[in-house]
């Protein structure tokens, strides 16, 4: 898996040479940031899940060996929580986010280098399912840690204009209904999706943070080891016990290995969370998944697959 993940860092470390080095405006970033979680971002994720296929058993198996081990994650970092009194809410929302989010870019581009297509394709589909799970989990931590508690409309209009949800949602109905997109605008999204793809990792480069002031390091810690060993434990356990198809569980495991999104650093900045934590959670994540992806294939043997 290292020729798969080693072509992902050398990009995320071009955009911190970038960042670094100051070879791009300051500017450059935002910019690019809006255009990616906007459109580029989006595009993909509707192109990949309008291509997929919704029928058949594999469905299931996979919703369930995802999305279960995600629930029992986050009802193990609430429960966590409980004890950390001294804990502000926005660093709460924070840890939630940690805890869970998949880096997309990082799971789309690793499965299309080292899996066939096949498990890619599984891979994608885990996206689909999960991404709109996690996004709506997520603005409900962070509308309710968040200094003015947001109510029930205020959290269903914030939904409503997620275009992450928008897009995979989106997409879920053009394949379900069996629609035909146009080539020419399917081509278009192609484009757009391959960009988002690099655009997405240098900016995941851009924001990593090496410092260590104003870190809280239990936190960071918790957050971490709950994402990037208890969860793909979890869910290789979840497929053994299920009986869940083999190409099934190793898409699964490998989505809930994958390290913490980018865009929940977005997400933080944009509805109240600790972006300092996020941008720690994300760094140390993406750094130590260069050890952890790999070694989660070991953990379906481990749980007795």
């Amino acid at each position: 898996m290292l020729a798969s993940i080693l072509p992902v860092f050398l990009i995320i470390l071009l955009g911190v040479a970038i960042r670094h080095y100051e070879w791009l405006p300051e500017a450059f970033f935002p910019s690019i940031e809006k255009f990616s979680y906007n459109i580029a971002f989006p595009a993909l994720l509707f192109a990949g899940t309008a291509r997929l296929s919704f029928a058949g058993g594999q469905v299931g198996e996979l919703a369930l060996a995802t999305l279960l081990p995600t629930f029992i994650i986050i009802g193990v970092t609430l429960l966590g929580m409980l004890g950390a009194r001294g804990l502000p809410g926005a660093s709460r929302s924070s840890v939630v986010q940690g805890a869970m989010r998949p880096n997309t870019y990082f799971g789309l581009a690793v499965s299309s280098l080292f899996f066939d297509a096949g498990t890619a394709a599984l891979v994608m589909l885990s996206l689909a399912l999960c991404l709109p799970v996690v996004n709506v989990v997520s603005i409900i931590a962070l509308s309710w840690w968040s200094g003015s508690k947001a109510d029930l409309r205020q959290i269903g209009k914030t939904l409503a204009r997620n275009p992450i949800i928008l897009s995979t949602l989106a997409g879920m109905l053009v394949s379900l209904s069996g629609i035909a997109v146009p080539l020419p605008l399917m081509n278009t999204l192609d484009i757009l999706g391959k960009a988002a793809l690099c655009l997405g990792l240098v900016c995941v480069g851009s924001g990593l943070v090496f410092s260590l002031q104003g870190l809280r390091p239990v936190a960071l810690g918790w957050a971490s080891l709950l994402k990037l060993v208890a969860l793909p434990l979890v869910a290789a356990k979840v497929c053994v016990l299920f009986a869940v198809s083999a190409p099934v569980a190793l898409a699964a495991t490998f989505y809930c290995a994958l390290p913490a999104a980018p865009n929940a650093y977005i997400m933080s900045k944009q509805l109240g969370g600790d972006t300092r934590l996020m941008a720690a959670l994300i760094t140390l994540q993406t750094l130590l998944a260069a050890v952890t992806v790999p070694l989660s294939k070991s953990f379906l043997p481990m749980m007795g697959g």
